[in-house]
């Protein structure tokens, strides 16, 4: 009866197949206490061709699945933690060397134990050196995507696969009988070539992209996908797996998606709902149990390797993370991102079988190996991740979250201006947050709703990412402080209308409780002319120079760095010192372009001062000198845009 309908060729019933797979695959996973990518291969497995054959190749299936593949690899150099990696690359390199060579050596040799031929047990091994952060979804849900053991597998990644890469290069190419030199020149230039052009050129691109074209949420996210496909292909082209392009893709946009914003929520959900999902039924789809369990080659085969896959890989985490000393959790965590195995180890294993080195058994016993290490990475992430404390927020640099209070029609493009500036080097995120007390009525939200709509338009026009929320709280200065917790903040631009020192203010009731208490440095703005920025002025006296001021001077020269260096204008220090001691006592941390030296730093200011400048100060150490400083940088440039930076 049914023998016409199946299998299912249709696109739109193949869709709907598919996402009914993906609706049911994790319900299955869920009632057996298993993770949702094992009941997502599960239900492939059980619709494909080899079971149920409600589904036989389709290209549609296919096609998602390769995305899918190529978005979780993505997805997981977007979320790597460049500043982390920065600091801590050698961890990435000790864990990228040992779980690429300790598994290489160990699978070679049970392969040849178990009656493979030498040459194709290299390409075996090669398969199963690199890895697929499959658990990746997991531990990000947990927030640890900036834990110091899963930013070092993340980048242990990029180093195995490429490893694995080179080895199933070299091992085809002895197959046929094919090691020309000159190939293997045009193989590392094309790849050192690319590579360098993702890093270096992509990023510089995308920036000039996002400020011009690029102010609309759905063009960017449009172009971060289209980025990613592109950077694929072109891998293709040059010899280079896709995933090591879409990896590099998701590197060389890192910066510009940052966390919690709703670019990089729309990246995550279309990935997490649709084409992850998509790549774990493709991949059970090619599982052929019968053949599993009947043909006893393919079984010992099979056990073999897993084991031997699994007991190297665990063997490189455990190494690795004892030498990181890190905690066993974390170790956990380290061995569930990197033994995973995919359509990397499946493409390796074609072409071991395209050059006659690999039979239907040994292809078989692969893909039996990818189904189990799937199921240990899914269980080793959810029984390790719980027990991990997420990373705090020390060490953040100030422009990764800029929250911005707006209340003042007059004066939110120049804040958030400001504070886009700051964010942007960084490509971190704007917030700006309206506060409201509990008695506000609907028609002030409205309005106060479209004032987020103004900010997000400024913000995102400086090429930053930006997200607005109205907060009904019982204080302003509360509903501002937690804000910044909430949000995870790293700096706080506050407005401020320029007068300092009256009474018993500084500047203003609310401002000056928010500094008080601040866990971010404060940036209190006066907002001046309204043009784009010319110049960036920092009037430091003798005494900004002395040791109290070190913390002040420190985020002043950072902020004015900032500034200037995203509106690619001047930056001229105005001081009393000569010259030759100011530079030396700069230490190097800020190089502007211009020392002028005069006996009255703020009337030389005030001389010099013009349209489109922007005047930074550093915040004296006392409350009272603060005051009646900002008030006299105020008056000196009553016109201009004036920043006072106070540290936490």
């Amino acid at each position: 009866m049914f023998d016409d309908l199946l299998p299912v060729t249709d696109p739109g019933a193949v869709f709907a197949v598919l996402l009914l797979l993906v609706l049911a695959g994790p319900m299955l996973a869920g009632r057996f206490k298993l993770p949702a990518l094992v009941g997502l291969i599960a239900v492939g497995m059980l619709v494909g061709p080899n079971v149920l054959g409600i589904v036989d190749g389709s290209v549609l299936i296919d096609a998602l699945g390769f995305v899918g593949l190529l978005y979780l690899m993505f997805q997981g150099g977007l979320d790597l933690d460049l500043d982390g990696f920065a600091a801590r690359r050698r961890e990435s390199v000790l864990f990228g060397v040992l779980t690429f060579v300790i598994p290489l050596g160990v699978v070679t040799w049970a392969a040849t134990v178990a009656g493979v031929p030498w040459l194709a047990a290299v390409i075996i091994a090669s398969a199963l050196t690199s890895h697929t952060p499959l658990s990746y979804p997991t531990i990000a849900r947990f927030d640890l995507s900036r834990n110091r053991a899963v930013t070092a597998s993340l980048g242990a990644t990029l180093i195995a696969t490429l490893g694995a890469l080179l080895v199933l290069a070299v091992a085809a190419a002895a197959a046929q009988g094919d090691t020309s030199t000159f190939d293997w020149i045009v193989f590392l230039a094309g790849l050192v070539g690319f590579t360098g052009v993702m890093i270096a050129g992509v990023p510089r691109m995308t920036r000039t992209f996002f400020r011009s074209w690029g102010q609309d949420r759905d063009v960017r996210l449009t172009y971060l996908l289209s980025g990613m496909g592109f950077a694929a292909v072109l891998a293709g082209v040059l010899g280079i797996a896709p995933i090591v392009g879409a990896f590099l893709a998701g590197l060389a946009f890192n910066r510009f998606v940052p966390d919690g914003t709703l670019i990089a929520d729309r990246v995550d959900v279309l990935g997490r709902s649709l084409f992850v999902p998509a790549f774990l039924v493709s991949t059970g789809m090619m599982l052929d149990p019968v053949a599993l369990v009947t043909d006893p080659r393919t079984l010992t085969l099979g056990a073999v390797l897993v084991a031997a896959e699994v007991g190297s890989k665990w063997v490189a985490a455990e190494s690795s993370g004892r030498l990181m000393r890190v905690s066993r959790p974390e170790r956990g965590l380290m061995f569930s991102l990197s033994v995973g195995q995919a359509a990397g180890a499946l493409a390796a294993v074609v072409v071991g079988e395209e050059v006659g080195l690999l039979g239907p058994a040994e292809v078989n016993a692969v893909i039996l190996v990818i189904l189990v290490s799937a199921l240990l990475a899914g269980l080793s992430a959810e029984r390790n991740a719980p027990r991990v404390e997420p990373p705090g927020l020390e060490g953040r640099s100030i422009g990764k979250r800029v929250v911005v209070p707006v209340s003042n029609p007059a004066n939110v493009e120049a804040l958030v201006r400001v504070a886009g500036n700051l964010a942007a080097p960084d490509s971190g995120a704007v917030v700006a947050v309206n506060v409201l007390p509990f008695d506000a009525r609907p028609e002030q939200v409205r309005v106060h709703r479209d004032l987020g709509a103004q900010a997000e338009r400024a913000a995102l026009a400086t090429g930053a990412e930006v997200r607005s929320s109205v907060r009904i709280d019982a204080s302003i200065d509360g509903g501002v402080l937690h804000s910044v917790v909430e949000q995870e903040g790293t700096a706080l631009v506050m407005g401020w209308d320029g007068q300092a020192g009256r009474s018993q203010s500084l500047f203003g009731t609310v401002i000056d409780r928010c500094i008080a208490i601040s866990p971010v440095p404060v940036l209190v703005c006066r907002p001046g002319d309204n043009g784009p920025t010319r110049r960036v002025l920092l009037p430091m006296t003798e005494e900004e120079f002395a040791p109290g001021y070190d913390r002040s001077r420190a985020l002043v020269l950072e902020v004015a760095k900032r500034l200037s260096r995203q509106a690619e204008v001047p930056a001229i220090v105005i001081t009393d010192l000569p010259e030759s001691l100011a530079w030396e006592r700069l230490d190097g941390n800020f190089e502007p372009d211009e020392v002028l030296v005069t006996e009255d730093v703020l009337t030389e200011v005030g001389v010099r001062q013009r349209p489109g400048d922007v005047i930074v100060s550093a915040a004296p150490p006392t409350s009272g000198r603060l005051g009646r400083w900002a008030g006299r940088v105020a008056e000196a440039a009553p016109e201009r845009t004036v920043v006072i930076a106070i540290p936490r």
